[in-house]
């Protein structure tokens, strides 16, 4: 038997075999916690445990479904962003865009509206130097009882318009309420805009909820981890895509002609977890599956001691506020 290589370094995937739990396992971890986030940096949806790279997918389009939300984040870097340059941590942050956070050790003013660094031309390329962000915590379309992510919109994935096929979050949102429907009640297909030249997605509904799975999606947005998901944890917002556009305000949801969405009828059989299921055709929807009651499946967590060039800026931040 080898002994030359990580049995699991070249692995793009779950495994797809019975669940082995031995029971204390989970005792022995390097992290205090375990962070599991969907990056969208450079347009690729990566999925990351604490702050490392495990797979990542080349789909264009990743179905889930928003089981919370956070308010409108806002974070200020003193430094402009270089992707080649090693970041330093914020100088200053805000949970609710009203007021410095508490534990900003030197605000950049008393509120965020008589702020110097939400002026227009304070950043570069003539935009506000603090930047808006937003963190949703989602679970995979066909793996409703499983891990919840976290991923961190930036500014242009959150405000402004859209269309049918793609919309930023509060206009889909809202387009979602003119319908009596919600986040949580639908599948919603993120999707990349090809037109942008920096990270941009969009949200489409691509089919509604049965009641079984929407009480399965009710239990995830009560768990610890949905909640981990959406807090403020300085600073990921530069690896996933600062963006230099501009704040614009959303406007009012177009007229649209409504069309039911389809219903998902789960399968009594357990299934087994696979790789997040990612369709080959842009509409074909994958069934979501509901999973019979088993220990969770954990994804091998990396050391901590790997070079920080390798970890995620909300793993460096976690690190530098503790």
């Amino acid at each position: 038997m080898s002994t030359d290589i990580d049995i699991y370094a070249n692995k793009s995937a779950v495994i797809t075999r019975n669940n082995r739990n031995d029971g204390f396992t989970d005792n022995v971890t390097a992290a205090s916690s375990t962070s599991k986030r969907i990056s969208i940096r450079n347009n690729v949806f990566r999925y990351m445990v604490n702050g490392k790279e495990i797979t990542k997918t080349d789909n264009r389009h990743l179905d889930v479904v928003i089981v919370n939300a956070s308010p409108v984040h806002r974070v200020f870097f003193s430094q402009g962003y270089n992707p080649n340059v090693k970041a330093e941590p914020p100088k200053c942050w805000t949970s609710n865009s009203i007021n410095p956070d508490p534990t900003v050790p030197n605000p950049q003013a008393s509120s965020c509206a008589s702020c110097p660094q939400n002026i227009k031309g304070s950043g570069q390329n003539g935009t506000k130097a603090c930047r808006f962000s937003r963190r949703i915590a989602v679970v995979l379309a066909d793996d409703l009882e499983g891990d919840v992510f976290q991923i961190t919109l930036p500014s242009q994935s959150i405000f402004g318009n859209g269309n049918d096929t793609r919309r930023p979050l509060g206009e889909y949102a809202d387009h979602l309420k003119a319908f009596g429907s919600g986040l949580m009640s639908v599948v919603s297909r993120m999707s990349f805009d090809p037109d942008s030249s920096s990270t941009k997605v969009g949200f489409r509904a691509i089919a509604e909820l049965t009641d079984e799975q929407y009480e399965i999606c009710q239990r995830q947005h009560a768990t610890e981890a949905s909640t981990r998901a959406i807090t403020l944890t300085v600073a990921s917002e530069r690896e996933d895509g600062d963006s230099p556009d501009e704040f614009a305000p959303r406007s009012t949801p177009q007229n649209v002609q409504a069309s039911p969405l389809p219903k998902f009828e789960p399968e009594a059989k357990p299934v087994v977890t696979e790789a997040p299921a990612q369709a080959t055709v842009e509409d074909e929807v994958p069934e979501p599956q509901v999973r019979a009651a088993q220990p969770t499946k954990k994804v091998p967590e990396p050391p901590k001691n790997v070079d920080l060039d390798d970890v995620s800026l909300d793993d460096l931040v976690n690190d530098w506020t503790t």
